[in-house]
């Protein structure tokens, strides 16, 4: 023991002469990690890029339109087969009273029927003239000063709703047809116009038009002067 030591120091006392440090692990840990990327470069560079892995491609199929839109109609033709095929069958007694039903009334049959009978020379052309309360025209008539804050319009409601005939001084109109009628005095002279017609009935079910005698003019002028009127 006493010879090793005396051997190793010596040793070092020689190195220590000649000025060189012994090396370390530090140094030899490089190394070890230097030749490991080495290698792995190497084996990168030389087996990957010569053979690469292909991965093949795999085409996923999408279903078509088309057979989606023949699976839909599909789908829609087995229901309708199958609401058939739920409903009931007529029974041939159903079938024979069906045949022998009555037809159907309409309000309005026996006035279609009218046009049919030639010897009515009104047939088709009846009219029913509402019989409405008084204050709906003819109480309006008589309240004529009152229907417009401006106009005395009682000239207007006469000679049936037509007003007076126009002064034709300068001769420019004819000398009869003419007349100073208000624009609200219409529904007046409908209302005497059909008083003359000839083919005016009380049956309104045979009545091929209807007539309502309100004078809505009339009353728009009574609310003219109304203020706040909403």
């Amino acid at each position: 023991m006493r010879r090793r030591l005396s051997t190793s120091a010596h040793d070092e006392e020689m190195e220590k002469a000649n000025g060189k440090s012994p090396p370390s692990r530090l140094c030899f840990l490089a190394t070890l990690a230097a030749m490991f990327w080495i290698m792995i470069f190497y084996f990168h560079f030389t087996v990957l890029s010569s053979n690469p892995i292909s991965i093949p491609e795999q085409s996923v199929p999408f279903p078509s339109i088309s057979s989606k839109s023949q699976r839909i109609s599909e789908a829609y033709e087995a229901l309708e087969l199958l609401k058939m095929m739920a409903k009931p069958k007529p029974k041939p007694s159903d079938v024979h009273l069906d045949t022998h039903k009555a037809p159907e009334v309409f309000p309005f049959t026996r006035a279609l029927q009218t046009i049919e009978n030639n010897t009515d020379p009104c047939g088709g052309r009846y009219i029913y003239v509402h019989d409405l309360p008084s204050r709906f025209n003819a109480d309006m008539l008589r309240d004529c000063r009152q229907l417009s804050l401006w106009t005395n319009m009682c000239k207007f409601t006469s000679n049936a709703g037509l007003g007076p005939p126009l002064e034709n001084v300068e001769g420019v109109f004819s000398n009869t047809g003419w007349y100073a009628t208000n624009q609200f005095a219409v529904d007046v002279i409908f209302n005497n116009r059909m008083k003359q017609y000839e083919c005016l009935t009380k049956d309104s079910s045979i009545a091929a038009a209807f007539f309502v005698p309100f004078y809505a003019g009339f009353d728009i002028a009574l609310s003219l002067g109304i203020q706040h009127l909403s």
